[in-house]
């Protein structure tokens, strides 16, 4: 079976499992999916980085600490995020060498943060007063979990068909042989007609503010997207895992929302 037709399979049993998840799922469900999906991304932090999976049960503790008793206000937190990843941006593709040795010295601790941070997000995707509160009901905010979905997939989808139709220019060698300037570019361009028609089925009046929170929403798609490249690259790892064949692991997949979540919850959350 070819790799193409192995990805669109795997897509389309992903597609149907969410499609599953949306129309059926309860409140609990929806809870109990975000802490698999994320402890399933720690196993493979772990394995990847050549950690010892003892700290994944200490991981487990942290994330039921971060749903039950954690109290912080989550536009403050999505601000210094943001800063953090724009942080590592210019050390990825100013000081790599530095970011590398950094990566293998401190990976445990890099680890749980971008996963813990991204646990935090997704538990508390619903608009509230910006601090974590636990009576709010996931199940009734799924429109978020959609639109975000919709816009990070659009991103990567769009950034690999323009790339493979129109891709000269990598971006670079030493953090992903197949990306290109082209593709990201074109990506940018028809991510807008995406958003564009999302707003238009939400009822969401956009303004050129709007616009400039795209674009940048899209660059940190990307980013989050290059690091995790970066990180196999460091490791000389193809992928993070193949419990999803012709994608790689969960790793693989949710790189890109790591990046994006805090830039999309200030957009449509706070």
């Amino acid at each position: 079976m070819s790799e193409y037709l192995t990805r669109t399979l795997t897509g389309m049993f992903m597609l149907v499992l969410l499609a599953l998840l949306f129309y059926f799922g309860t409140d609990i469900i929806f809870n109990i999916t975000i802490y698999v999906i994320s402890l399933v991304a720690y196993l493979e932090w772990l394995r990847l980085t050549s950690k010892s999976i003892i700290f994944f049960f200490p991981f487990f503790v942290l994330l039921v600490f971060l749903h039950h008793y954690l109290n912080i206000n989550l536009t403050t937190f999505s601000y210094v995020c943001i800063l953090l990843w724009l942080l590592l941006s210019i050390y990825l593709f100013f000081f790599k060498k530095f970011l590398q040795h950094f990566i293998k010295k401190h990976s445990l601790l890099i680890g749980t943060l971008i996963i813990s941070s991204f646990f935090i997000f997704l538990i508390n995707l619903y608009p509230s007063s910006n601090t974590i509160i636990i009576d709010n009901e996931l199940i009734d905010n799924k429109s978020y979990f959609l639109t975000l979905i919709l816009m990070v997939t659009s991103v990567d989808v769009y950034a690999y068909i323009c790339g493979k139709a129109i891709g000269n220019n990598k971006i670079g060698s030493d953090i992903s042989p197949n990306k290109t300037f082209e593709g990201y570019i074109g990506s940018l361009f028809l991510t807008f007609f995406t958003f564009y028609f999302i707003s238009a089925y939400m009822n969401f009046n956009w303004t050129s503010l709007d616009l400039v929170i795209m674009l940048i929403f899209v660059l940190m798609t990307f980013f989050g997207d290059l690091f995790m490249s970066f990180i196999k690259r460091t490791y000389k790892k193809k992928d993070t895992g193949s419990i999803l064949p012709g994608h790689g692991g969960i790793l693989d997949r949710l790189d890109s929302y790591f990046s994006a979540l805090p830039v999309f919850f200030v957009w449509f959350l706070s």
